[in-house]
């Protein structure tokens, strides 16, 4: 069975990263070839090149006469109704839920559900309960991190207290800005936004610093934070989408925040950098289950290539 999964070219993402992990994920299962369709306007190679490691093949354009499975991430999910995979297989990922409507006009979503034999594909219980509520069934899919943050225990350093947080603007929610403000006004808290580091320099942070946060939207299971837990690092989070999901971040409550807590936050905050040693083992839950995502996914994506096969075979 011949499987493309369809990817923006030339951009190094949580997201992407994911799709060249199930792509190398699904060469492993027999009877599978996969590769990467990559879309998009790019100069030079496509693939970005830390992704080599995955050994990921791919086309840059849709092959003539194919009729294997092609699977979509959801900020292109309604192409799965376009003519042209009339004769394929469709699945769509569901990486994030929050991202396609960023991503897809009003008036066009939901025009996926249009191909009533897609498969879908979740990489959150966000995700799964979203499928749910449209009477569509979700096969489970962990976006594993990459190997570069797995070690049998992060190293016990001495940390400082500078606080990290994701540098994207659209992150930047009014309760975070104001959160983050009042902690530097009123106790001189430093805060240090994530933008423009490589892989190993975020690593290098991660194990300096105590604490991360994230107000923001979690549109899915939402990288950073994991990799920060992984390194050692405290997190808090807002509670929304998938960071209100206990199976997708699975935090204790109290350190999660609904935007009319903002005085909360700012306590949370002072007390994690002044009791670091305490705190970080009340994230041990989360680091566990970020090891299982490792362990389980061969298994969830035989069950995704059975799922392609017997779609395959009823045709």
């Amino acid at each position: 069975m011949e499987i493309l999964h369809v990817c923006p070219a030339k951009v190094a993402t949580g997201g992407t990263e994911s799709i060249h992990k199930l792509v190398s994920e699904l060469n492993k299962v027999d009877g599978v070839y996969a590769r990467i369709l990559y879309v998009g306007d790019y100069e030079g190679d496509p693939q970005p090149e830390d992704y080599a490691r995955y050994h990921c093949g791919y086309v840059t354009m849709f092959p003539e006469y194919f009729s294997g499975c092609v699977i979509f991430p959801e900020i292109y999910g309604n192409d799965v109704i376009d003519p042209k995979y009339e004769s394929c297989i469709v699945a769509i990922n569901w990486a994030g839920v929050d991202v396609y409507d960023w991503s897809v006009p009003k008036a066009k979503r939901g025009l996926y559900l249009k191909r009533k034999d897609c498969i879908h594909l979740a990489q959150s219980e966000y995700a799964m309960d979203h499928l749910r509520k449209l009477g569509l069934k979700g096969i489970k899919i962990e976006d594993v991190l990459n190997e570069d943050f797995f070690f049998d225990k992060y190293i016990n350093i001495a940390r400082n207290n500078l606080v990290l947080y994701n540098g994207a603007a659209y992150k930047l929610t009014q309760f975070q800005k104001m959160v983050m403000q009042r902690c530097r006004t009123e106790y001189g808290i430093r805060f240090q936004p994530l933008s423009g580091f490589t892989r190993h320099e975020l690593i290098d942070l991660f194990y300096q610093c105590k604490l991360y946060i994230d107000f923001g939207v979690f549109s899915g299971r939402e990288r950073l934070p994991r990799e920060a837990a992984m390194c050692g690092c405290c997190v808090l989070t807002s509670r929304t989408g998938a960071a209100g999901y206990h199976e997708d971040v699975p935090i204790p409550d109290k350190y999660k925040f609904t935007t009319d807590q903002v005085d909360e936050a700012m306590k949370m905050i002072i007390h994690v950098l002044a009791n670091y040693d305490q705190c970080k083992h009340d994230f041990d839950e989360y680091r566990t289950s970020l090891v299982h995502d490792r362990d389980v996914l061969p298994d969830q994506v035989k069950e995704l290539c059975n799922e392609i096969f017997n779609h395959n075979s009823s045709v």
